[in-house]
């Protein structure tokens, strides 16, 4: 049962203002409990995603970039990574999965309370399509080693879904590749994309801990790149080819379980726009991504004032269960080392209280780049190093909210 309590508070001052933070008490619920099929809405999740492990993300491990020759080091993107190593793409690759994280990272996670990881995929783990680049290889071994850990010692849940789709969900590296924006309004895209969907179900179903997973067939689709990251970044023709294809996962879950519940991001249009879009007796759980690294003009210090509020607007939605499927300490200006306790714990807590808790992006990064203010983004991004810097800890301390 999910329980939180606000048991004391402390006062930090900016400029002219006090913030006054909060303490909390939250009981987290395993991630499943014996046989039975998870209920979200009775569910918090406090979670972390497997980013760049599966797909990668050049972001996020630069080191598997350097590692290569000038040529590879010098390409984007996983898709022109393969093209640049050739048949060493695979090698190269495999060898990755096996270091980027293991059983370790895994106990780590769960030191701290962790029960749920979300764990994006390529399409190309689950088929292989004429014409791609990206490697089709043993991902699917993997990830049957780390879920079943998670969920077999830590009684996990797990949320696996399709971080790309055939053609590209949208110009960034993560949708396919940089440019790529093929996927829409193309058949046999879609058509891929159905049986990469089935595929992965596929693999749910028979992993002998069905009830442990969640199914998400989509992430951050978007055809403007001028607005990506609003709800003008995916433009009204495309929104429904997007839901033309949801709709058709959703019909595959429930013909094969209805009870493997399906996790919609909401590509950044908001949860209301897709909420009316959906029979209220779907087992759907709404993802919305919440990030602060682009806001114009919102400094580390006064951030908390955002994320209650934004946390507050998001949990007003109550047809479907929320979830918030990504976030980060990164601020636009002024991130600070010292403050990222309390930019955790309002988010962690935030999440919580409003909607059904969320997952944050990411495990582990290796990010490089420098930020506005102090350190670097993997400072900011990865969970691991949170830990042991003290940031990301079992309690909840320095939350705004």
């Amino acid at each position: 049962m999910f329980q939180p309590r606000a048991n004391r508070s402390s006062s930090q001052h900016y400029g002219n203002e006090t913030l006054t933070y909060h303490a909390h008490n939250v009981c987290w619920p395993k991630g499943n409990y014996g046989g039975e099929y998870l209920d979200w809405r009775h569910y918090k999740a406090n979670g972390a995603n497997l980013g760049s492990w599966l797909w990668k993300e050049k972001t996020h491990d630069p080191l598997l970039w350097e590692a290569q020759d000038e040529a590879a080091a010098a390409t984007p993107d996983e898709w022109n990574l393969c093209l640049a190593l050739g048949d060493r793409c695979g090698p190269v690759l495999e060898e990755r999965y096996e270091t980027f994280l293991n059983t370790s990272t895994i106990d780590k996670l769960a030191s701290v309370g962790i029960n749920t990881l979300r764990i994006p995929t390529s399409y190309s783990a689950w088929v292989e399509v004429p014409g791609s680049a990206l490697y089709h290889g043993n991902q699917k071994e993997h990830l049957r080693r780390i879920a079943n850990y998670a969920i077999d010692k830590y009684n996990m849940h797990i949320i696996v879904g399709l971080h790309n789709l055939p053609g590209g969900i949208n110009p960034l590296d993560i949708g396919e590749a940089y440019g790529h924006i093929g996927w829409f309004q193309n058949q046999t895209n879609l058509d891929w994309s159905l049986k990469a969907f089935g595929e992965m179900l596929s693999f749910v179903r028979a992993s002998g801990r069905a009830n442990s997973f969640s199914v998400s067939p989509i992430n951050e689709a978007a055809d403007n790149m001028q607005h990506f990251g609003t709800a003008k970044g995916l433009s009204d023709a495309n929104t429904n080819w997007v839901l033309t294809y949801l709709d058709a996962c959703v019909e595959m879950v429930e013909e094969a379980d209805r009870r493997i519940p399906i996790v919609l991001q909401d590509s950044f249009k908001s949860v209301g726009y897709w909420e009316p879009l959906f029979d209220a007796s779907k087992n759907i759980v709404m993802s919305p991504h919440l990030y602060y690294f682009s806001q114009e003009e919102l400094y580390a210090g006064y951030a908390n004032y955002t994320m209650c509020g934004t946390a507050q607007w998001v949990g007003t939605f109550k047809k479907f269960p929320v979830m918030v499927g990504e976030w980060s300490l990164q601020v636009h200006y002024n991130n600070t080392l010292d403050g990222r306790r309390a930019l955790f714990d309002t988010q962690k807590y935030a999440y919580s209280h409003y909607s059904n808790g969320g997952t944050f992006w990411t495990a582990v990064s290796y990010a490089k780049a420098k930020v506005d203010g102090e350190g670097t983004q993997r400072d900011y991004w990865s969970y691991v190093d949170l830990i042991d810097a003290g940031v990301a800890t079992k309690k909840i301390e320095r939350s705004y909210c």
